[in-house]
C-alpha cells in the first residue's frame, strides 16, 4: 500500500483531503446533474493538486487513455492554479506520464529512484512556471 509514504493509511487520507481533486465521468443516462444525490457517471480519471501548485496523481483508466481525458483534467488544474494565484506547477512524473508532462510544458529538474518498501522505480520531478 502506497500510504507507507505517509506513515499510515491516516496521513494519506489527510493529505488528500487537503488536495483539490477532479474526476472525469462519462456521461450517464441516470445522471441529472441538478441535484448533488445525483451519481456523475462512471469515473474514468482523476487529478489532484495541492496549494502549493503540487500535482500528487494523475490517473486515467487504461480504456480512455489517448483520447485527451488526462489533458482536459490538467486543463482544469490549470485554471483552477490560475485563479488562486498559484504560479508554478510541479510534480513528481512517472515513466509512463514523464512524456505527458513534456509535451505541456514541463521541464525536468531532478531523476529520482526512490523505494517505498521494497520496491524500487524511477520518477521525474518536473517543473512548469
Amino acid at each position: 500500500m502506497w500510504a507507507s509514504r505517509t506513515g499510515s493509511a491516516a496521513g494519506w487520507n489527510i493529505r488528500r483531503m487537503a488536495a483539490h481533486t477532479w474526476v472525469a465521468a462519462l456521461a450517464d443516462d441516470a445522471c441529472d446533474g441538478d441535484s448533488p444525490d445525483s451519481a456523475i457517471g462512471t469515473p474514468i480519471g482523476f487529478i489532484d493538486v495541492d496549494d502549493s501548485g503540487y500535482i500528487d496523481m494523475l490517473f486515467v483508466a487504461p480504456a480512455y487513455g489517448r483520447l485527451g481525458v488526462a489533458t482536459l483534467l490538467l486543463a482544469r488544474v490549470e485554471q483552477f492554479t490560475a485563479d488562486h494565484g498559484i504560479v508554478r506547477l510541479a510534480v513528481h512524473a512517472s515513466i509512463t506520464a514523464h512524456p505527458f508532462f513534456a509535451r505541456h510544458g514541463f521541464r525536468m529538474v531532478e531523476t529520482r529512484h526512490p523505494t517505498i518498501g521494497t520496491v524500487s522505480f524511477t520518477n521525474y520531478l518536473m517543473t512548469r512556471p
